[in-house]
Order: C-alpha cells, then sequence, then structure tokens
C-alpha cells in the first residue's frame, strides 16, 4: 500500500466510517465553504474521497494508529509519475508532491507498537498544472502539510513497512503549540476558526472528531484523549494486521453471515433461479458445511452433490435417495418448497432418478 492511499468507493465504500461525526460533503467536495476559500487563494479543493482507515476520531486514532507526534515539514519535493509523464501536454495534469517530517515530540503510542523513525517522508496534496499554471492543490477538511508548519499526526505503518498519516483526519494543524492553529485546507488560520469549523460539522450523538475536542490545546491534551479511549473490539483482536486490513476485519464484522437458510433460498420453487449441475452441488456443499459434518441430512446433502458433479453433461443418474433427503432437509429445515431440487438450466436431467 503506497503512502496516504486513498481507493474508491467500489473497493471499500464504508471506509470514512470514522468521519460519521462530521456533516457530510456535497458530492463536489465543494460544502459550500470550499469554493469560496478557492476563490479568496492560490489553494485548489479537490473532492472528498473515501480513505483506507478512518481517522476523524480518537476511537480511529486508538484502533487503527501506531504513533502520535509533533511534527515540522522540513522539505517538499515533486514526484513525478511516469505513468503521468506520458500525458504531458494535456490541457490539465496533477503533479505529485512528497514531504519530509521532522519528529519534535512523541506524544502517544499503542501498546507494542512499532517504533516512528526520527524523520519520515510521505505523499501529500500536490499541484494542478492548467493551462501552463502552477496552483497547490488541497483536499477538503484537510491540511496540505506545507513547509513551515507544526502539526500533530497519527502515524500508522503499512504493510510495505512504510509511514503515512492514518489519514486526512489524523492531521492536525499545531503552529505556536496550538492544535488548531496553523495550516488548514492549504491557508493559515487560528485555532478559534479551526474549532468553529469543526463545530459546525458536528452530528449530535456521533463521537466528535479529534480536531474539535483537542483545538485550542497543547498536543498533551491529545495524550490525554486516547488514554481514556477504548478501540474497537474487533481492531483490537487484529493488532497484529496493518491498519488497512484491520479495517477491512471491522468493516466486514456488521455484515450478516450466511445461514443454511439464508444460501438456500435461492433454490425456492417460487424463485424460479435456474442452476446448471455444478452450479447446484456447490449449493449443496455450501449447505452441507453449514449444517455440520455429523448427522445423516448433512451427509445426504453431501452424497447427493458429488452424484451431480459426476454425472454433470452426462446422462448419468444421480443419488435419487440422497436427492430425496435433501430436498426433506431443506424443506423442514427453512419451511422453503425446492420441488425436485433437480439442475434446472438442460434437459438433460429431465425425467433422471
Amino acid at each position: 500500500m503506497t503512502t496516504r492511499t486513498k481507493i474508491t468507493v467500489a473497493v471499500l465504500g464504508a471506509a470514512v466510517a470514522g468521519a460519521l461525526a462530521l456533516v457530510p460533503l456535497t458530492d463536489d467536495g465543494s460544502g459550500g465553504e470550499a469554493d469560496s476559500s478557492a476563490d479568496s487563494s492560490d489553494v485548489v479543493l479537490g473532492t472528498a474521497e473515501k480513505e483506507a482507515v478512518p481517522s476523524f476520531t480518537a476511537t480511529d486514532w486508538v484502533s487503527y494508529g501506531d504513533q502520535v507526534a509533533v511534527v515540522r515539514v522540513t522539505a517538499e519535493h515533486e514526484r513525478r509519475d511516469p505513468d503521468t509523464d506520458e500525458e504531458a501536454g494535456t490541457e490539465e495534469d496533477y503533479l505529485s508532491r512528497t514531504v519530509d517530517l521532522q519528529v519534535e515530540e512523541l506524544v502517544w503510542a499503542r501498546s507494542d507498537a512499532p517504533a516512528l523513525p526520527p524523520t519520515v517522508s510521505v505523499t501529500a496534496d500536490g499541484w494542478q498544472l492548467k493551462d501552463g499554471a502552477k496552483k497547490e492543490l488541497g483536499s477538503p477538511d484537510s491540511s496540505r502539510l506545507e513547509v513551515g508548519h507544526d502539526y500533530v499526526i497519527t502515524f500508522a505503518r503499512f504493510s510495505d513497512g512504510a509511514w503515512s498519516p492514518l489519514g486526512s483526519g489524523g492531521v492536525l494543524p499545531y503552529d505556536h503549540g496550538r492544535i488548531g492553529e496553523g495550516e488548514f485546507q492549504g491557508e493559515t488560520g487560528t485555532a478559534d476558526a479551526y474549532r468553529s469549523t469543526w463545530e459546525e460539522r458536528l452530528v449530535p450523538g456521533d463521537e466528535q472528531p479529534m480536531a474539535f475536542r483537542a483545538a485550542g490545546k497543547p498536543a498533551g491534551s491529545v495524550q490525554g484523549i486516547l488514554r481514556s479511549a477504548t478501540p474497537d473490539a474487533t481492531a483490537a483482536r487484529y493488532f497484529d494486521l496493518d491498519p488497512a486490513a484491520r479495517y477491512q476485519k471491522v468493516a466486514g464484522a456488521g455484515e450478516p453471515a450466511d445461514t443454511f437458510c439464508s444460501v438456500a433460498a435461492p433454490l425456492a420453487v417460487s424463485e424460479d433461479s435456474r442452476h446448471t449441475p455444478d452450479e447446484l452441488a456447490s449449493v449443496l456443499t455450501d449447505l452441507a458445511d453449514l449444517a455440520g459434518p455429523a448427522g445423516k441430512d448433512a451427509s445426504a446433502l453431501r452424497r447427493y452433490a458429488t452424484s451431480l458433479e459426476a454425472g454433470a453433461g452426462t446422462s448419468a443418474p444421480v443419488d435419487d435417495t440422497a436427492r430425496k433427503a435433501s430436498v426433506a432437509r431443506i424443506e423442514q429445515e427453512c419451511g422453503t418448497e425446492v420441488g425436485e431440487l433437480r439442475p434446472t438450466d438442460t434437459e438433460a436431467d429431465a425425467g433422471t432418478g
């Protein structure tokens, strides 16, 4: 995984679950305010994007972060992408940027977390190249990481060994020793203005973002907040995984598990589903697994599945005794009528048994 990786909705649709304490942005990411700030500065705000790991709340930080530190941005570098260079000359291009971070103070560490190096280089928002002009590109509700500014950042080490800010919500401005003071969305602002910005995005009943809770305070206040925070229970069971893989475990925890009857549902006569012998055999095998290894009914499901696979594409008869027992097992368990429980997309099985 590359540093500060952003992924599409199709890959991980719930990737910003940690941002639920915020008022959602509009589809273009402007949120109304972004357009006005872009007009009054040289920074162009892009659209809000899904991120691999939630990063806005204390729960997010202790569930997926490894270290929290005060850092200063000491340098920035253009990063040419060969794939992008091949498209150079178009009306609009993107120039990537990396920044060098000097660790000034360690604030918090997860138990048994790897040690944070004294200097870290990460990928940050870069520049928009349009009609020969170069403009800074930023992200809504996020800091660009500008040279000369200080930040409080929650870091995570990913599976490739690279260190990165956990996400856009894990980067807090920290000039003059006050959280919220400094660069935000490419502009320099005050801690009071920063707090007001996040206060407008609060949703009653949802966990408040760290940006709001810590605004105006010294970095040490973050340590106190995190020490009293409890990591997500599922995430805590997978601290051996990198943050992205850990979050996928958490995101999947809410998905309903397959049950015997949910797997059997497409076999119902009312569904009019079509199944080849192999497809039907696969469903029956799954049902046998869910029914458990012991018992006459599970054994019948497996025998019928095996006979379907063996006779696929031929006129060989199936195990009719196992078929009838499978029908009885499914209908008794689920109250679902499955008829003869034969393959339904081929005429070769008609009249067999």
